[in-house]
């Protein structure tokens, strides 16, 4: 019995951890589906694309991607690996593919 208990201990322990993991996986597909409707619009460019007009400026292996807005302007932010090392952070124009900011983010 006390076994038992223990096991209902435990699932009610981490029910609201599996909780808040659905609310982060709908807020991702949400923003996946705006995501995408802005690249149907015209309003930004796939990431497809951004990649390949930025492959020959771009030192070292993508790691990382992410997709956000400063100040109202949608920027890619692609993290790189250089062969020596360092980590470096891009920041790129969705809408037009400009490379707006190198930094090195070590």
């Amino acid at each position: 019995m006390l076994s038992m208990f223990r096991i209902l201990a435990i699932a009610l322990l981490f029910m609201p951890l599996a909780a808040h993991a659905d609310e982060d996986h709908d807020d991702h597909h949400e923003e996946r589906r705006s995501l995408n409707a802005a690249i149907e619009r015209g309003e930004i460019l796939p990431l497809s694309e951004i990649l390949a007009q930025t492959k020959d400026r771009i030192e070292g292996r993508v790691v990382e991607i992410e997709f956000e807005h400063d100040d109202g302007r949608p920027i890619y932010e692609i993290y790189v690996l250089r062969n020596d090392g360092r980590r470096l952070e891009y920041e790129i124009d969705a809408r037009t593919g400009k490379i707006l900011s190198l930094e090195d983010d070590d």
